[in-house]
């Protein structure tokens, strides 16, 4: 599949293996200083190469930059199943966490006289080890800190284009504010999926929180809740709005002491994720993680509705910034297509006024 001018191709064994592939022969030597959680050489990856001319200095940087911001957001959002949700209750979940999308950045191998030959560094190689390069053959690259698994995972197409799109334009001088504000969301979810001993729930909730408000452009709760639930409401009578956790109707909860104001079941969830993220960053106190809300779809473990809000919302504003089909699940994606060719008019949702 592709984002821009990226091709993301995952490498085939058999052929890494063919004894007179020059190609093959240098990706196996360079996988070969990579560890798996086991301990065992990598036999396998995924090459991402560029499909057009180089782009140079701070344009590449921004691509780099924005092809990490999809392929993370992708692999975290392909734990996923049915419409948004994650099986955390299935009997051995098995859940792609954000050091899966670890990039090495290097040249894999030069062109020589028609043949490819592996090469020692490189302008482009980030990853120094020890003082080597993992061209060097004293040079092993152990698994991230935390890693427990590795699994395969298929990256959605669509969710990884429009993010890289969004990502780039973020990252340009003419950027509109909400192309900044997803941008900064995405960076916050992908901290919320790392996998080491030292990062903790507290550091989580604390990220997610970051993530969503970075989304509602607020720092205030009271006004965040306003803006987050225009965007959540925007889906409203649109095709796949089932698969989000937000409903058009819905039990109201009081809030307040002297002055009680009725919020919807978002607002209060998402009070309920401010006071935990402010107990955490003021009281270094452990978190209380189930949020205790009769009715409320957004009743349940804070980590996991959290999660799910963070990427139902960026998904959202993918569609509001005209990548309405990112929005979609596969299933949604495909009734849209039949209706389509039946000529019938079925509504998206819409993207923001210019």
């Amino acid at each position: 599949m592709t984002a821009g001018p990226w091709s993301l191709q995952p490498l085939d064994p058999e052929k890494l293996a063919a004894p007179f592939d020059d190609i093959g022969r240098t990706v196996s030597a360079l996988l070969a200083r990579f560890r798996d959680e086991a301990g065992q050489p990598l036999t396998t990856a995924t090459l991402v190469q560029r499909t057009e001319p180089e782009s140079t200095g701070e344009a590449r940087e921004h691509e780099r930059v924005a092809l990490r911001a999809a392929v993370s957001f992708a692999v975290a959002d392909a734990n996923a199943g049915l419409g948004n949700e994650i099986p955390w209750e299935a009997a051995a979940p098995n859940v792609a966490t954000a050091e899966v999308a670890t990039f090495f950045v290097g040249e894999v191998s030069a062109l020589k006289k028609g043949t490819f030959v592996r090469t020692r560094g490189g302008s482009l190689n980030r990853r120094i080890v020890g003082g080597g390069t993992v061209h060097d053959d004293f040079v092993v690259v152990t698994p991230p800190e935390g890693l427990v698994a590795i699994p395969d995972v298929r990256l959605d197409g669509e969710l990884l284009e429009a993010v890289y799109r969004v990502a780039v334009e973020a990252l340009s001088d003419e950027s509109l504010r909400v192309n900044c504000e997803v941008l900064a969301a995405l960076h916050w979810h992908s901290r919320a999926w790392e996998n080491s001993p030292l990062h903790t729930m507290p550091d989580i909730i604390v990220q997610l929180k970051t993530a969503i408000e970075a989304l509602s452009g607020e720092s205030k709760t009271a006004e965040g809740i306003q803006v987050l639930e225009g965007i959540y409401s925007s889906v409203a009578g649109t095709i796949g709005a089932h698969e989000f956790l937000w409903q058009e109707s819905g039990p109201v909860f009081p809030r307040g002491f002297k002055k009680v104001t009725e919020y919807s079941s978002f607002g209060n969830w998402y009070w309920f994720l401010a006071d935990t993220r402010n107990a955490i960053v003021h009281d270094t106190e452990s978190p209380v993680m189930d949020h205790i809300a009769a009715g409320s779809p957004f009743q349940g473990n804070l980590f996991r509705v959290a999660e799910r809000v963070t990427r139902e919302l960026i998904k959202i504003r993918l569609a509001h910034l005209g990548h309405a089909k990112a929005a979609l699940s596969p299933t949604s994606r495909g009734h849209l297509r039949i209706a389509g060719r039946l000529g019938q008019q079925i509504r998206t949702i819409a993207p923001l006024p210019i």
